[in-house]
């Protein structure tokens, strides 16, 4: 004789069926389940999304940590050696894991680079400038901006002494100013280019790529990854030109589109007492993982596919570093 037992309903509620004098009766109760703050460390093989779920058995935290990252690193260019560390919080029902992670931190080291993410109170995802991971826009490809060029499908060439398109917008500037990268991405060109000179291309997010060219020095090889800001050539006047400048172009799916509109001189980020908050909590985040990263410690996950629980003692020291 059945005299009780729990149907689950989904990650929060589940169905209490009992027996009683006069039958059955139902009732919807909430789940029972511990929350705990977790810490996995996994060192790339692969790459991250399979080594997560190596390492933790955890597929939807692998999922987790590609989603919220997908924009703003390019996994492809991660290398057996490099790492990734994750704070977590995830709720646990008889031993197992259940619902979908929190991921409160994240680490990723590559090359000895340190890339962090943080969550903050309104649940979105910050990098450690403060800037939101969620948007996506474009900074000014030099200090000043002196256009001498707009873009247009039909120019008189000064050179060329003939219309034709000037897919990109160019900006007049002295010889070795320097020339930064307008968002995050991956070199994927860096030499000569025909009538442009010498040329950096950089691939970022959602198939845009941007292309700096007539440079008088490259500054980065291709595959290294830049960030905003970093500098990637100096102005010159290479390939087809009239004196020193900077082409700049951007592609989305290969189609050139005129950068101007995109261009943002600030960038969505948190400000004023937010910003304040953010920081602060920023910093405590910052100490424990990169403790973590520098003393190599034992990955604590529930139900280790590689190792039992971390000890007591270990579980102690983590608290103590402030998870």
């Amino acid at each position: 004789v059945l005299l009780q037992t729990l149907i689950p309903l989904g990650e929060e509620l589940e169905l209490h069926l009992f027996r009683t004098k006069n039958g059955y009766n139902l009732e919807i109760i909430p789940m029972e389940y511990k929350k705990d703050t977790f810490i996995a460390l996994i060192s790339i093989e692969k790459n991250p999304y399979m080594d997560i779920v190596s390492e933790t058995k955890n597929y939807r935290l692998a999922g987790e940590f590609v989603k919220i990252l997908k924009h703003s690193i390019d996994f492809k260019q991660l290398h057996e050696g490099d790492r990734v560390a994750i704070v977590y919080d995830q709720k646990i029902r008889l031993g197992k894991p259940i619902g979908v992670p929190d991921i409160k931190v994240a680490l990723i080291e590559k090359s000895g680079t340190k890339y962090y993410i943080f969550k903050f109170f309104n649940g979105k995802y910050y990098n450690e400038n403060g800037e939101s991971l969620d948007s996506w826009y474009i900074t000014k490809p030099l200090k000043s901006l002196n256009i001498s060029s707009r873009f247009t499908y039909r120019r008189f060439h000064p050179v060329l002494k003939r219309y034709r398109a000037h897919l990109g917008v160019d900006f007049r500037a002295k010889r070795g100013t320097p020339i930064f990268a307008v968002a995050d991405g991956v070199v994927i060109y860096a030499g000569e280019l025909g009538g442009y000179g010498k040329v950096v291309k950089i691939k970022h997010r959602d198939e845009y790529i941007t292309l700096y060219a007539h440079q008088s020095r490259i500054g980065v090889k291709k595959g290294r990854i830049v960030k905003r800001g970093d500098i990637v050539g100096y102005v010159g006047s290479t390939g087809v030109s009239t004196g020193p400048h900077l082409h700049f172009g951007l592609y989305l799916n290969g189609r050139a589109i005129n950068p101007m509109p995109m261009i943002k001189y600030c960038c969505k980020s948190l400000k004023g007492i937010n910003r304040e908050k953010f920081l602060e909590k920023k910093r405590s985040f910052m100490r424990i993982i990169d403790k973590i990263l520098e003393e190599n410690m034992p990955s604590y996950i529930p139900k280790s596919p590689k190792r039992d629980m971390v000890s007591p003692e270990m579980k102690d020291y983590y608290k103590r570093l402030g998870w």
